[in-house]
């Protein structure tokens, strides 16, 4: 019989991530593992690991690294299905810089190497093709970021195409991501885009910092009053998170874990917070289920949980 549980379709790109095998300047580095990441990519990996069924709609180029990152998806039980191979484009890539802090976990820098990338000619024609069009048919979430309207006009497009939908039984996830170097030179301009889709969406996740430097301020409370129109907003640092369901507000402390890295923590709670919304959970209990998501990514130097 055909699965029937609530489906969730996450668009945005995908990438190779070279990571280091020692917390060593690059020229000192020999040896490099390579993985995959994209922040879509890596809520749609946690949202798999978390029961939920997901689908990534994405780009990739007619290479071993758009092979290797496909067949990463289907390993990890996520429909590939709509994921289009680009003859000409490449796959994007970037290379992670990793050093050690004081208190002995892991800092990432990344280089990234993505212009001109397979991903970046995400467009309005992506979501139309028939394998990805059946699936935004069937989602009960799609979830998005503010990474891939700073890609390309057509990838902007293709994100204005989602939120313009009317699918009023369809949740609409988003994730600020904001990333200054995509928007270089035209800073304002990508703040008002993001802060756009923001207002629009259903759920909303937000880091303090990507707060200050989006809407001006990050404490969640006044966040929540820029930010009325989300039913669902989560205010998160490395301590823990605000969220807002409606005029309800519940804080919450992250887990004591030992943490090796934090890049990715940021994708797996929100996996883990909509897959207690898919499921019915209450606030608390979605806040705790994301909690405990977010420590299987804070374990690795891997941008996704396995």
């Amino acid at each position: 019989m055909p699965d029937t549980s609530p489906l969730a379709v996450c668009v945005g790109e995908g990438l190779i991530s070279l990571i280091p095998a020692t917390a060593a300047p690059l020229e000192d580095n020999r040896t490099f593992h390579r993985s995959l990441a994209g922040a879509e990519w890596n809520t749609a990996i946690a949202l798999a690991a978390a029961g939920v069924r997901s689908a990534v709609v994405s780009r990739v180029g007619d290479d071993g690294f758009g092979r290797f990152l496909t067949a990463e998806l289907r390993r990890l039980d996520v429909d590939a299905s709509a994921v289009q191979v680009d003859p000409h484009a490449p796959t994007g890539l970037y290379v992670k810089e990793l050093s050690t802090r004081p208190d002995g976990s892991i800092d990432g820098m990344m280089h990234y190497y993505r212009a001109g990338s397979a991903a970046a000619g995400l467009s309005p024609d992506t979501l139309a093709a028939p394998a990805a069009s059946a699936l935004l048919a069937e989602a009960a979430l799609v979830h998005t970021s503010g990474i891939t309207p700073a890609l390309s006009g057509s990838a902007r497009a293709a994100q204005d195409a989602l939120f313009a939908e009317d699918a009023p039984a369809r949740i609409r996830s988003f994730d600020v991501n904001w990333r200054p170097a995509l928007w270089r030179g035209r800073e304002e301009e990508g703040r008002r885009v993001v802060a756009g889709y923001a207002h629009r969406a259903d759920v909303v996740f937000c880091t303090r910092p990507d707060g200050d430097a989006v809407f001006g301020t990050d404490d969640p409370d006044a966040l929540r009053a820029l930010l009325p129109e989300p039913r669902f907003l989560l205010v998160t640092d490395p301590q823990g998170a605000v969220a807002f369901d409606g005029d309800e507000r519940q804080q919450s402390d992250a887990l004591d874990v030992p943490v090796v890295e934090t890049i990715g923590a940021g994708d797996a709670f929100a996996a883990g917070y909509l897959a207690g919304v898919l499921t019915g959970l209450s606030l608390s209990g979605s806040l705790a289920r994301a909690h405990r998501i977010a420590t299987r990514a804070l374990t690795s130097t891997r941008d996704h949980i396995d």
